[in-house]
C-alpha cells in the first residue's frame, strides 16, 4: 500500500535546506495544510447546515405555515401527550396584502395546565434603541405572521416572537415545545435556537421563588440562510457514514498510487476531486437548489466526490515525505513532526474563513471557500513540484500512468451515480430496511454475534499464521486497533454532538459579538501546536530517566484524558437541561483542551506503532485494518450521535439520571474511563507481548 512506501529516492537536499530539511518538505507541508484546511473546514459546517431550518427570504413567493407545539408529557410515559397548545406562524413571502391567513384564536387539546404569556417588544425608556420584553395584553390570536419580501435578505422584520410558560398548579409538568414536522422539510423556525424543540420542565409558581423569571421560549424564523432541515439523528448518521469513508477510501487509494499511477498523480487526482465536490456544495445551495430535492442530491453527490479525492489525496503526501529521505535517515521523524504541524495548522485556520463565512455571511460560501483552499494548495503543488520533488512519487511505469484521467472521471461519474441513488430513493430504501432489521431485536443481535465471531475467528488464525515471535505484537495491535476505535469514536462527536450543542446550547456573547459555534472546532488543533512540544519533551525526560511509559499505559491515559473531558460536557448539560438557560463557552474550551490532552497521550500509538511491531510481510494488510478500524469508528461516532436527541427527551433510558444531553455526555465519561482502567489492568500483560518493539516515534496528532 502507499502508506509503507519507504525513502528510496535520492536526498533531496541539493536544492537547499530550510531547518535542514529538504526544502520540497515544506512544499508538501503547504500542500497538506490546505487540504487539511478545506476537510475541516467543510466538517465543521456539515451538522449546522444540515440541520439549519429554512430561511423565510429564499421561501418561494406566498404563505408559508408551521404549528408550534407545546405538548405536557405523561409522566409516567413521556411518548403519551396530556394536553396540547398550538399556535400557528406564518412567512408571507411576496406583497402582504395577497392572501393574508385569518386570526383564529389557538388550539388547545385535553386540559392544559400550563398557561402561554405572549410577549411583545416595547423600547426601552432610557434607551430607545433597545428593547425588553413585556406581556402582550392583547389576545393571543392565531397565526403571528412575519412578512417580507421574497429573495431580499433582511426584508422581513419582528422575526422573533416570545412566549412565557407559567405554571399554576402544585406539581411540575414537563413540557415539549417544537415545529411540528409535517415530512414536507419546509419548517422556517426554531426554538431557543434549536431546530427540533426543546424538551423543559415547568416548576410550579409556588416553587420558582420571588422575583425569579419564569420559563421562557424564543421562536425565531431563520433569517440567516437555508439548511436542509435534516432531524439531528439524520444528520448524524450522513455525517458519521461521510466522515468515516474519508478514512476508509484511502486504502484503495493507496493500493491504486502503489501499483497504478503513483502518489503524484493520484495527489493531483485526489486534490482536483475535493476541489470539485466542495465547488459542488456552494452551487448547491444557490437559488431553488437551497430548499429542492435537486439541491441536496446535487449535495450529496459533492460529498461523495470529497470523499472518493480523500481516498486518492490521503495516503499519498506523508509517503511522499518519506521518499525524500534516504532509508536510515536520522531526519525523518523530525521531517514528519514538521509535517505533520502542517496538518494542524490547516485545521487551525479554516474554522475562521469556512467557518465565518458559513454562519455569517451563507453556508455554501462557506464550503465554496474549501475549495479555494485546495486549489491554493494544488497550485503550490504544480508550481514547485519540478523544482523541490523532482523524481518523487512517480508511476511504476508510463502505461499504468496514462490511466490518471479515468480515476477522475470514474470518480465523477461514481458520484453522480450515488446521488442519483439518492434522488430516486434507492439509498431511502436501504435505510429502511436497515431501520427493519434494527427493530428485530434477535435478529440485530444475531448478525452481531455472526460478525463478532467472525472478525475473532479471523484474528486468530491471522496470529496463528506468524511465526511465534511475531504472534505477542500482533496481538498488541489488534488491541490497540480496539481502543483505538473506542478513542476515535468519542473523541469525532467534536464535529457532531459537542459541535450542535455549542452552536444552540452555549453562550457565545463576548462583548456584542456572537462567536461562531465553528470556530471551537480550531481549539483542538491550536492546543497542539502549543502543547505538542511540551509533551514531545515530558516523553524525552521520562526516557531520559527509563520512566517513559508504556504504550497501553498512554493509550490508558489518553481514554482517561478523554474521558475527563466529557465532566465538562456533562456539566455543560446540566447547566443546559431543557434548552432554556446557555453553558458557559469555557466549558467547551476545557472540553477540547482535556481532549487534546488524551489526544497527545494516545497518537503515538496510530500507525507509527503498526510499522515497528507488525511483521514486514503483513506491513500493509495492518495498516489498511488500522484504517478501517478508524472507518469503525468515525461511522460509530456519527451512529451513537443519531441518539442525542432521543436520549435528551428520555426516550432512551440511560442507568443514569443527570437530564437532558448530560445523560448522553455522560455515556463517554463511563466508556471512555472505563476502557482506561480496563487497559491499564491489562498493561503489564500487553508490555510482556510487546516485547522489544516499543514505539518511540515522535507525536503523530494527525487523526
Amino acid at each position: 500500500m502507499s502508506m509503507m512506501n519507504g525513502g528510496v529516492n535520492p536526498d533531496h537536499s541539493e536544492g537547499g535546506t530550510i531547518l535542514g530539511h529538504p526544502k520540497g518538505l515544506f512544499l508538501l507541508f503547504l500542500v497538506e495544510m490546505w487540504e487539511r484546511f478545506s476537510y475541516y473546514g467543510m466538517r465543521g459546517l456539515l451538522m449546522l447546515y444540515l440541520i439549519s431550518v429554512m430561511a423565510a427570504h429564499q421561501s418561494k413567493p406566498g404563505v408559508h405555515t408551521n404549528t408550534i407545539e407545546f405538548a405536557e408529557l405523561n409522566t409516567a410515559d413521556i411518548k403519551v401527550v396530556d394536553a396540547l397548545q398550538v399556535r400557528q406562524f406564518s412567512i408571507v413571502a411576496g406583497p402582504t396584502s395577497e392572501a393574508l391567513p385569518e386570526a383564529i384564536p389557538g388550539v388547545a387539546s385535553g386540559t392544559p395546565a400550563l398557561v402561554l404569556q405572549r410577549l411583545k417588544p416595547v423600547p426601552k425608556p432610557d434607551k430607545p434603541k433597545e428593547f425588553e420584553w413585556v406581556v402582550d395584553e392583547e389576545p393571543d390570536t392565531w397565526p403571528i405572521v412575519i412578512a417580507g419580501e421574497s429573495g431580499k435578505k433582511g426584508s422581513f422584520t419582528n422575526t422573533e416572537v416570545r412566549y412565557n410558560i407559567i405554571n399554576n398548579g402544585s406539581t411540575t409538568v414537563r413540557c415539549r415545545v417544537s415545529v411540528a414536522r409535517d415530512g414536507s422539510n419546509s419548517s422556517y423556525f426554531t426554538v431557543n435556537r434549536s431546530p427540533g424543540g426543546i424538551t423543559t420542565d415547568v416548576k410550579p409558581l409556588s416553587e420558582v421563588g420571588a422575583g425569579a423569571a419564569p420559563t421562557q421560549v424564543i421562536i425565531a424564523a431563520n433569517t440567516h440562510d437555508s439548511g436542509r432541515n435534516w432531524l439531528q439523528s439524520e444528520a448524524s448518521v450522513l455525517y458519521g457514514w461521510y466522515t468515516g469513508l474519508a478514512y476508509l477510501f484511502p486504502i484503495l487509494g493507496g493500493i491504486f498510487a502503489d501499483k497504478l499511477i503513483g502518489t503524484h498523480r493520484s495527489m493531483l487526482v485526489g486534490g482536483l476531486l475535493i476541489a470539485i465536490g466542495h465547488i459542488i456544495l456552494g452551487i448547491s445551495g444557490f437559488g431553488e437548489m437551497a430548499h429542492s430535492r435537486t439541491g441536496m442530491s446535487l449535495f450529496i453527490m459533492g460529498l461523495a466526490v470529497i470523499v472518493l479525492g480523500t481516498g486518492h489525496f490521503k495516503p499519498t503526501v506523508s509517503v511522499m515525505v518519506g521518499q525524500l529521505y534516504k532509508q536510515g535517515d536520522p531526519r525523518r521523524d523530525g521531517a514528519f513532526t514538521i509535517f505533520y504541524m502542517g496538518i494542524n495548522l490547516g485545521a487551525f485556520i479554516c474554522a475562521f474563513v469556512c467557518g465565518t463565512l458559513g454562519e455569517k455571511v451563507g453556508w455554501h460560501w462557506g464550503f465554496g471557500s474549501a475549495a479555494v483552499g485546495m486549489l491554493a494548495g494544488l497550485a503550490l503543488y504544480v508550481v514547485g513540484k519540478p523544482k523541490y520533488l523532482h523524481g518523487i512519487g512517480e508511476a511504476p511505469n508510463t502505461r499504468t500512468a496514462s490511466l490518471t484521467p479515468m480515476f477522475l472521471i470514474g470518480s465523477l461519474v461514481a458520484s453522480a451515480a450515488f446521488a442519483a441513488a439518492y434522488h430516486f430513493g434507492a439509498l431511502g430504501s436501504l435505510n429502511e430496511a436497515m431501520g427493519a432489521i434494527r427493530k428485530n431485536q434477535m435478529l440485530s443481535l444475531v448478525l452481531i454475534a455472526v460478525v463478532l465471531v467472525g472478525i475473532l475467528g479471523w484474528i486468530i488464525h491471522f496470529t496463528l499464521k506468524n511465526d511465534p515471535a511475531d504472534r505477542g505484537p500482533v496481538i498488541t495491535i489488534f488491541i490497540f486497533m480496539f481502543f483505538n476505535a473506542f478513542f476515535w469514536l468519542a473523541f469525532e462527536q467534536a464535529g457532531s454532538s459537542i459541535n450542535v450543542f455549542t452552536e444552540q446550547n452555549t453562550d457565545r456573547n463576548v462583548g456584542g459579538f456572537e462567536v461562531p459555534a465553528t470556530w471551537f472546532q480550531s481549539v483542538n488543533a491550536g492546543l497542539i501546536f502549543m502543547l505538542a512540544p511540551l509533551f514531545a519533551g515530558i516523553w524525552t525526560a521520562l526516557g531520559r530517566k527509563k520512566m517513559n511509559p508504556s504504550q497501553p499505559v498512554k493509550i490508558a491515559l489518553g481514554l482517561f484524558f478523554l474521558g475527563c473531558g466529557y465532566l465538562f460536557m456533562l456539566w455543560a448539560g446540566v447547566v443546559a437541561k431543557g434548552g432554556v438557560a446557555k453553558a458557559s463557552m469555557m466549558l467547551i474550551f476545557m472540553t477540547y483542551f482535556w481532549h487534546t490532552v488524551g489526544e497527545l497521550c494516545l497518537s503515538p500509538t496510530g500507525l507509527s506503532y503498526v510499522t515497528k511491531a507488525a511483521p514486514a510481510r503483513f506491513v500493509s494488510l495492518l495498516m489498511g485494518i488500522w484504517f478501517v478500524s478508524s472507518f469503525i469508528a468515525n461511522l460509530g461516532g456519527g451512529l451513537i450521535a443519531a441518539q442525542v436527541e432521543k436520549i435528551e427527551r428520555g426516550e432512551l433510558k440511560m442507568p443514569w439520571s443527570f437530564g437532558g444531553q448530560a445523560d448522553f455526555f455522560m455515556l463517554f465519561v463511563v466508556s471512555s474511563i472505563g476502557a482506561s482502567i480496563v487497559i491499564f489492568l491489562l498493561s503489564p500483560i500487553l508490555k510482556k507481548l510487546i516485547g522489544g518493539r516499543e514505539s518511540n516515534a515522535p507525536d503523530a496528532s494527525a487523526h
